[in-house]
Order: C-alpha cells, then sequence, then structure tokens
C-alpha cells in the first residue's frame, strides 16, 4: 500500500483493504507505515507494534510479520513477527536490523515471498524461517549497495529508481543459501 509516509495506491483503496482484504489474509506482511494507515494508530514503542500485529489477528490473520519499523532508533530498524497458534496462544519473534541510508525499491516484496518460502518450508521453526528470510533481504541489500557509489550508499546523493532496485538475479546464491547474521529473539 505504501511506505516511508507515502502512498503507492490510491488512498480511496485504504478502507477495502482494511475491512475487506485484510479479513481474507491467512499471512501478511505490512510495514510500519501500512500498519499505522490500517489500524489508524501510530507506532512509537514496541508496545504499539504488538498492538499493531494483534489488530491483524483480531480479524483473522493468522500471521503477521511487520517487515519493518523505525521504533528501534535512528540506526536501527525493527521487524516483529507473530503467528497465532492452533491453541489461540502467540508465538513471537522480533529481529534487529541495521538501517541503510538509502531507501530501496522492492525490499516489502522481497520479504513477503521469502517469508512465505522459508515457512512453508519450515512452519514448525518460526524463529528459524525469519532469520533466514532476514538474512536473504540482508544479503541483496548487499549486492544492491556493492553496485552503488559511497556517497548514494550513505545518502550523500540523490539515487535514481533504477539504482534503488534490487539486484535479485545477481544475489541468486545468496536468496537460495543465506548466512544468517541476524538473529531472531523469541518474545515471550
Amino acid at each position: 500500500m505504501g511506505d516511508a509516509g507515502k502512498m503507492y495506491v490510491p488512498e480511496t483503496l485504504l478502507p477495502i483493504y482494511r475491512d475487506e482484504i485484510i479479513p481474507l489474509a491467512d499471512i501478511a506482511t505490512p510495514n510500519q507505515f501500512e500498519v499505522e494507515l490500517l489500524t489508524g494508530k501510530k507506532m512509537t514503542n514496541e508496545a504499539d507494534a504488538w498492538r499493531g500485529l494483534e489488530w491483524f489477528h483480531e480479524r483473522g490473520v493468522r500471521m503477521v510479520a511487520l517487515s519493518s519499523s523505525d521504533i528501534g532508533g535512528t540506526n536501527v530498524l525493527l521487524a516483529y513477527l507473530s503467528s497465532k497458534k492452533e491453541d489461540g496462544s502467540l508465538e513471537k519473534y522480533k529481529i534487529a536490523i541495521p538501517k541503510q541510508a538509502v531507501h530501496l525499491t522492492g525490499t516489502g516484496d522481497l520479504f513477503a515471498a521469502l517469508l512465505l518460502a522459508h515457512t512453508t518450508q519450515m512452519p514448525k521453526d518460526l524463529g528459524r524461517a525469519f532469520e533466514l528470510t532476514i538474512a536473504a533481504v540482508q544479503a541483496v541489500i548487499e549486492v544492491t549497495l556493492k553496485g552503488m557509489t559511497e556517497e548514494m550508499r550513505n545518502g550523500l546523493i540523490k539515487v535514481t529508481a533504477q539504482e534503488r532496485e534490487l539486484k535479485i538475479v545477481q544475489s541468486k546464491n545468496q536468496i537460495e543459501s543465506p548466512i544468517v547474521k541476524l538473529r531472531a529473539i523469541k518474545v515471550e
């Protein structure tokens, strides 16, 4: 729907997403901006993040992953995963991710696709699936950033839309065999 304070779809679609599409979903992977749009509540701390994910569970979504949030501070993004088990309890994880100065295109879509793949392959080990998802996304970001100048990577000069595109094809090996560097913390 959007990111970084900007909607990618017409604002008139927000009620349709909120009231019709979300209740049909088994899995949702919103970013912070999208959670705030859908819930109508600002997210400023971790408790807000968990309440935002609970909003999705209340509407029937079994698994929700907040792909990124800036509540971790200026240099850290926090990602959250919450999955409702058959007994109604929640399995929850979070991962701290180093924040990059440049905004890249497609990270949310890549995150969603990889999370679906990894949780399908290992439904009984969601923490590991979450780690592998983040590891692969971070590896693709690393490959993409290597193709930029230092000024671009540090946000000192404007980066074109083409330069912001993820280098997915060039990252094939990293996607297939991600190396986990960031660990998921299980939240009780």
